[in-house]
């Protein structure tokens, strides 16, 4: 079933306050890092993009929330430290936002988004057009 939600404020007010309050702390930590990002909801997710390329997205699922890296090739410099995490090729899935956790997704949004230009993954694209039916 596909959400409704239109914004990414919309989103995180359909959350539970436990996955919520996670959630929003990455969002202000992205703002925070990179004042000028843009917002969307790409993908029916809250998604980041830096001077026109995707940088990030956060999302809630079933079982636990997730930070995806989209320049994904960048994570290579982060592989120790992931490998506590269960993840996939761009997506770091994690259960609760301890403060190491945080620490780590705020040193690989910094690298991630300064790289961005080195990464094969970080292309350049259009804003894709809302699918949802009214």
């Amino acid at each position: 079933m596909r959400s409704l939600v239109r914004t990414a404020d919309e989103y995180f007010d359909q959350l539970d306050a436990d996955r919520r309050a996670p959630l929003l702390r990455l969002r202000k930590l992205i703002f925070g890092i990179w004042p000028s990002i843009v917002e969307d909801m790409d993908r029916e997710m809250p998604t980041y993009h830096l001077e026109g390329r995707t940088l990030c997205a956060l999302s809630n699922q079933k079982n636990f929330m997730v930070l995806y890296i989209i320049p994904h090739d960048l994570l290579n410099a982060f592989k120790k430290d992931l490998l506590i995490f269960d993840r996939g090729r761009s997506c770091i899935r994690f259960k609760r936002l301890e403060p190491e956790t945080f620490d780590l997704f705020d040193r690989i949004i910094k690298y991630t988004g300064s790289q961005m230009h080195e990464s094969r993954f970080g292309e350049v694209r259009t804003r894709r057009q809302p699918t949802r039916v009214m």
